[in-house]
């Protein structure tokens, strides 16, 4: 900026913006306009009066103002707001600073760092910077407005709600639990929101668990809303689910007797298993990460592996990557890459001496077998587990695959192998004990399957056992419906009405009890021979891959109103208790730095209100391609 010189005159007035002041002797006696080149008098005495009334009169700035007004006009802000209309909101920017401190995870001292201030002020000197208090104030504020909006939207809701619960832990070893809730929405979107990140005692017991979520279930008023609770197999969730399944059944708050309550996660099991796979390829894996490490070691080395690898003619498309050891998916993926290599790996031992880690004949053939084992169990877990979370429905079938895959091994003997693959099959068979039933339920609601493609597998593979896990399907999935025809009579949700042994006797008329079990029987019976008879007895739509089972139920919910409300429950509930970035994690999951030295309150809002911020602005992050985020994070790529 240019400085004036005369002593005395501070040129402060907004109009020397657009002069150049003419001196004499150092003193100003003139102004040029900036816009014209007109001299205008200007010295001292006179003040400015006269160089403002030369602005509102000069033609060339009428044209200059005339044209920047048009181009604020034709410049559209984010928001869809034209420039030209835009105005400063004290109150607005205060929202959207909170907003990006909270998705980004950054410090409320980020408003009092010199350099954050001035870069605000060249932005807009307008804006009046707050300090790290009022910002912390401003977050509990907006999470606490946020919860009140979902608590109501919960109660209104006429869809069921299912949970999935996740312990984490600081940096300090404080142990959380982490609830989030997942639902089909009006629009009939699938969503899901964390609603509880809490501090626990230890020890983590199930009885710990039970008082967390109960509380949470009254405090969001949501005990009569619940159709599932996904959790993994540790002993803890067991005994945990134990008391609240009781506690709600006390209460007849559950759907179906809650035999589709406790819904087992598919990841933690898989994990297990997979883990089994990978423990009996040890010495091979060490040998491929020693490999890995030694070609990376140096220039010369990588320069080496690169023409030995043309020579050999490989076109493998992928990099050799070392693995992350405690996310089994990138073990696997390191040595699928590896088996492409192999004759590389053979040729780089006979002309470099110093390489002594190729894996042998046994090693590659052991690999070979395990990789086509756990390629089935990568691609279910990353069905099962996308970060936006799969319908229900499609469940059964990715667990499906698993189980022809492990049981046609028949490694029966006492070796490593075959002890290996008796331990993955009993695994396995443990877990589909437990979950057969809440895997085929939502595969009736899929129009492209229904009930018939149940019995054509069970069929098939169950031979006379078929038809007893056939009825018991349809037992339960009849109940279920018949309580949910109950819900669309009385408007109400019939587990918080009780039974035909509840109903309220007449002193004046002993048979009232009888006349109203009749009613619900005949409605039951009407409508089990219209509306559940006419979908099951249709012939399955051809199936597609791009076919969208919600979409397909919002638009037949008018034909069928019954099943399309026990849809949006069922097709709800997620058979992972974890998300995509921590499917294939054998650690724990840990919290940062930044937020492990937070108040369990403050902690808390700050999770949940990211959450809702995401889901609210489609920010989430997208995790398409597991494996490659893991590698940029590590630094693992070339």
């Amino acid at each position: 900026m240019r400085k004036f010189s005369e002593p005395g005159r501070n040129f402060l007035s907004k109009v020397w913006k657009e002069y150049e002041p003419i001196r004499v002797d150092g003193i100003v006696v003139a102004a040029e306009c900036k816009h014209c080149a007109r001299n205008i008098c200007a010295e001292r005495k006179h003040g400015t009066s006269s160089l403002r009334k030369h602005l509102k009169r000069c033609r060339e700035r009428k044209k200059v103002l005339r044209v920047s007004g048009q181009l604020s006009a034709s410049i559209v802000s984010a928001d869809g707001v034209a420039m030209g209309l835009w105005t400063f909101n004290q109150a607005l920017a205060r929202r959207e600073l909170m907003r990006m401190i909270v998705l980004h995870e950054l410090a409320f001292s980020l408003v009092e760092y010199d350099g954050f201030r001035r870069f605000v002020s060249s932005l807009n000197p307008s804006f009046k910077m707050i300090c790290r208090k009022t910002v912390k104030e401003d977050c509990m504020k907006a999470f606490k407005e946020e919860k009140r909006i979902l608590q109501r939207m919960f109660q209104n809701s006429k869809s069921k709600i299912s949970l999935t619960t996740d312990l984490w832990t600081s940096n300090q070893t404080v142990g959380y639990i982490c609830i989030t809730a997942h639902f089909i929405d009006e629009e009939w979107k699938q969503q899901k929101r964390i609603v509880k990140f809490a501090a626990m005692e230890t020890p983590h017991t199930g009885a710990a668990m039970f008082k967390i979520i109960v509380n949470f279930i009254r405090e969001w008023n949501i005990e009569d809303n619940l159709f599932a609770v996904t959790l993994d197999n540790a002993s803890n969730n067991g005994a945990m689910m134990k008391l609240l399944k009781a506690h709600l059944l006390l209460k007849k708050m559950l759907p179906g007797g809650g035999k589709l309550f406790h819904q087992r996660c598919a990841a933690h099991v898989i994990n297990l298993i997979c883990q089994a796979g990978l423990n009996f390829l040890g010495t091979v894996i060490n040998m491929i990460r020693e490999t890995v490490k030694y070609i990376r070691s140096s220039p010369s080395r990588k320069e080496k592996f690169q023409e030995i690898v043309e020579q050999h003619g490989v076109s493998c498309g992928r990099t050799q990557s070392p693995d992350v050891p405690t996310r089994w998916n990138s073990t696997y993926m390191m040595i699928d890459i590896a088996k492409e290599y192999r004759r590389v790996f053979d040729s780089l031992a006979i002309q470099d001496k110093q390489y002594t880690f190729k894996p042998s004949f046994e090693h590659w053939e052991n690999a070979e077998y395990v990789c086509r084992l756990l390629k089935v169990f990568y691609e279910a877990t990353n069905v099962i587990s996308g970060t936006k979370y799969p319908t229900a429905n499609l469940y059964f079938h990715e667990m499906w695959k698993v189980k022809p895959t492990l049981e046609q091994q028949h490694y029966e003997d006492d070796s490593e192998m075959g002890t290996t693959v008796k331990y993955m099959k009993r695994k396995f068979r443990r877990y589909w004990k437990m979950t057969w039933l809440s895997l085929c339920i939502p595969v009736i609601l899929d129009p492209q399957f229904k009930l018939k493609y149940i019995e054509f597998r069970f069929g098939l593979e169950f031979g006379n056992e078929a038809a007893a896990m056939i009825a018991k399907i349809k037992n339960v999935f009849q109940g279920l419906f018949n309580e949910y025809l109950q819900l669309n009579d009385n408007g109400s949700d019939p587990m918080s009405q009780g039974g035909d042994d509840d109903m309220v006797v007449s002193g004046e008329d002993p048979m009232v009890d009888w006349d109203q079990h009749v009613t619900l029987t005949a409605r039951s019976t009407n409508l089990d021979s219209t509306e559940l008879d006419s979908f099951l007895s249709k012939v399955p739509i051809r199936r597609s891959d791009q076919f969208n089972i919600l979409a397909w139920w919002q638009t037949n919910s008018g034909e069928y109103p019954t099943l399309s409300r026990m849809a949006a429950a069922i097709l709800a509930a997620p058979a992972s208790a974890v998300a995509s970035e921590s499917a294939f994690s054998t650690g724990k999951r840990v919290l940062s730095d930044f937020r492990s030295r937070m108040t369990a309150t403050t902690l808390e809002a700050l999770v949940c209100l990211q959450d809702w911020i995401r889901a609210n602005t489609n920010t989430q992050r997208s995790f398409a391609s597991v494996h490659d985020i893991i590698m940029d994070l590590q630094g693992m790529r070339n």
